[in-house]
């Protein structure tokens, strides 16, 4: 070989793709014949992401030399790159049929791992270690395969045989930890990165995956002590700062979060991401400094496929239904699933009916939770005579609230520490007619479990405000105020309709005759309230009580905050817009029933845009008997005190804009004996419809009812 073109492949060794290039083009110029060469050269771009030059020169190489190995490998890989899927693994299989080439027996088995074709590559995986029954990349995938089509101990079996021989390399170490984090065998899985870690100790991905462990076993030490190592490694990796941020978010040190977050913007690196969560540390904060401009950018510039943000996050921040139907089936896609799964759910269907309709709620918020709140009295109304109730808890949280979910069941299980395989096999034993969903996407979900068959009926209910983002829901249980019949085409599951308010509520005898001084609040003075959690409060709302507040003397505005660092940033805020701090009347969360009666002392509360207040304002107009003024928009988050205030012939307490809303705030101000007249209505109200849970859950019964058989029509069809 040439001298001077050993050294162009040196170069590229180095990976200077640059001086090779220039070097082999030099070269190609005296033999525009050399296959080898022209294969290099594709190499290069192909290295440098120029995928139509790449595909240029390994054709011109091909044409050549038709069945060289590399050549044809390069190829395949090319293709996987193009997402096109089919034509990648024909070149690998063409690869694998003319030269038994190794490489693309590996390339083939990760693209059917990645693309989910686990029933084929488990036949191709045993082909493969037949030809190559050393190879630890094709055994690890072998595991893989073999754990996905539920071979579980056999998979376990090739792991524990990599530990005991000390062969385990990057993937496998990986691929073996998630399969004991989906058995729950957590701390195997904490030996087995913590051995690897050892040999290699700056190793990203198994950091990552300890980093993982470490919080799943609640060492939020550990887990933040790795993590922090990440970024001292590769200190603007995306994938390592996107970690460290959902960390310090999840334990709630978003100053913290936000120091990562600017990192990354400074950098101009995912920044659809790293916005999000900075805007949202900043909503948890109070610190909305900067904060509008910031909102509008990120309405501007988000993307529908940015998977790696919470549906829940957008809807703090977004009123826009099309827009979240669309990021939601984004980010449902982007959910790994599981082949075995499928089939362990599709075994053992049913073939006689139930005497009764088997019901199986699934929630994490059986405790003192705002779902609790809501539903308590459903579980308590069920009519046993008809259904049989199961109940499924993703968080095992003892206390007063959860037994009363134990005592209105018919079955309540924990499975806060099953494998997902576990649940599902339990779940079937049961013969559910209907799974609801009371969680959707917000914190200890086991949502995707709906993708399997679960229920001959699943349903998304209360827990999530908006579509799922899938049709593995059949319906979503809402009224026609949440969704309009225009608005169908903004959810992914067929909408199903409570005849009255979709959210359950339980209205009481109104005996909350407090006094305000019980409660240290100011006599004789109008006060507004919100109890709101402070990320529902955004500034254009905030800056409108305020400007109320700087207008009229006698209005003070009480906030349910403690937390010293958000009242401070509130404190910098007024003055930077020149409000009136002092007129706002922050206050110590209370327990539940004594927080009602606090509210009741109030003359008028106030809602927030675009997430809607939804059990605070249940509590405020069915339990305080307050008047509520609404802002309502387009989501379904931004709806649900305009179906409360529709259920209750309250049209005059609902705005849709923000200057409606700054002059209904003021009219009741001024009118205050239509504010009193209002309050009186509730009180009759509350006091006349003491059984309004009893109707609910009929309500409720009947459309489950119709649902059911309709669907079974259809699937007869």
């Amino acid at each position: 070989m040439h001298e001077d073109l050993q050294k162009g492949i040196q170069f590229h060794k180095k990976g200077e793709l640059d001086k090779a290039e220039k070097v082999y083009l030099a070269h190609l110029e005296i033999n525009k014949k050399d296959a080898s060469l022209l294969q290099l050269i594709g190499t290069i771009y192909l290295q440098k992401n120029n995928y139509l030059l790449a595909e240029k020169y390994f054709l011109e190489s091909l044409d050549l030399q038709p069945d060289n190995p590399a050549t044809l490998n390069n190829l395949g890989i090319l293709k996987k790159k193009m997402n096109h899927i089919s034509k990648s693994l024909e070149y690998f299989e063409i690869n694998i049929n003319k030269n038994n080439f190794k490489n693309s027996w590996i390339n083939k088995s990760n693209l059917l791992i990645e693309n989910n074709k686990n029933l084929e590559g488990l036949k191709f995986s045993e082909e493969a270690i037949k030809k190559y029954p050393t190879d630890k990349k094709l055994k690890n995938n072998y595991a893989v395969f073999l754990f996905k089509c539920g071979f579980q101990k056999e998979a376990l079996d090739i792991y524990r045989d990599f530990d005991s021989q000390n062969l385990h390399f990057q993937d496998s170490c990986i691929n073996y930890s998630n399969l004991l984090i989906q058995i729950n065998n957590l701390s195997t899985a904490l030996e087995v990165t913590n051995k690897f870690i050892l040999e290699d100790n700056n190793n990203l991905e198994v950091l990552r995956q300890r980093a993982l462990i470490y919080k799943l076993l609640f060492d939020y030490n550990n887990s933040e002590k790795d993590l922090l190592k990440l970024i001292q490694i590769d200190k603007l990796n995306i994938i390592s700062n996107q970690m460290i941020v959902k960390f310090y978010i999840d334990i709630k040190k978003y100053e913290e979060a936000i120091k990562y977050c600017d990192l990354m913007l400074a950098e101009d690196k995912d920044t659809d991401f790293f916005l999000t969560k900075k805007i949202l540390c900043k909503i948890n904060l109070g610190k909305w400094k900067g904060l509008e401009e910031e909102l509008k950018i990120f309405n501007k510039n988000l993307k529908y496929d940015q998977s790696s943000i919470n549906p829940l996050s957008l809807k703090y921040i977004n009123d826009d239904p099309l827009f979240q139907k669309k990021f939601t089936e984004k980010y449902w896609d982007a959910k790994p699933k599981n082949n075995y799964l499928s089939i362990i759910s599709n075994q053992h269907d049913k073939t006689t009916k139930n005497t009764k309709i088997k019901i199986g709620y699934f929630s994490g918020d059986f405790k003192n939770h705002a779902v609790f709140h809501l539903i308590q009295d459903l579980f308590l109304n069920h009519n046993k005579s008809d259904f049989e109730i199961f109940s499924y808890s993703t968080v095992n949280k003892q206390g007063p609230e959860r037994d009363k979910i134990v005592n209105n069941s018919d079955n309540f299980y924990d499975i806060d520490k099953f494998s997902d395989e576990e649940i599902i096999k339990l779940v079937k034993s049961h013969n559910l007619d209907v799974a609801i969903d009371l969680s959707g996407y917000t914190i200890h979900n086991k949502s995707h479990l709906f993708e399997y068959n679960i229920a001959n009926l699943k349903l998304n209910y209360l827990g999530f405000p908006g579509t799922m983002g899938t049709n593995k829901y059949d319906y979503i249980l809402a009224d026609k105020n949440i969704i309009p019949s225009n608005h169908h085409n903004f959810y992914s599951e067929k909408v199903i309709y409570m005849p009255e308010t979709y959210q359950p509520f339980t209205p009481v005898e109104f005996k909350m005759n407090r006094k305000r001084s019980e409660f240290n609040l100011p006599e004789n003075i109008f006060i507004m309230g919100c109890f709101s959690r402070i990320e529902k409060i955004l500034p254009n709302i905030f800056n409108i009580w305020m400007k109320i507040i700087n207008k009229y003397e006698d209005i003070n505005l009480a906030l349910c905050i403690k937390n010293k660092v958000v009242k401070k940033n509130i404190e910098e805020y007024c003055l930077q817009k020149n409000f009136d701090f002092k007129k706002i009347i922050f206050l110590d969360p209370l327990e539940h029933e004594e927080n009602l009666k606090r509210i009741s002392t109030f003359d008028l509360y106030l809602d927030t845009y675009p997430y809607n207040g939804h059990t605070v304002i249940s509590d405020s107009l069915f339990q305080s008997c307050v008047p509520t003024i609404s802002f309502t928009g387009n989501s379904f988050a931004s709806r649900v005190s305009y179906s409360l205030l529709q259920s209750l012939e309250l049209d005059q307490l609902v705005t849709f804009n923000e200057k409606d809303y700054f002059d209904k705030i003021v009219y009741f101000y001024k009118n205050r004996e239509e504010l009193n007249s209002i309050k009186n209505n509730l009180i009759k109200f509350n006091n006349n419809n003491k059984n309004r849970m009893v109707k609910f859950t009929l309500d409720f019964e009947n459309v489950i009812k119709d649902t059911l058989l309709n669907h079974q029509k259809n699937q007869d069809r």
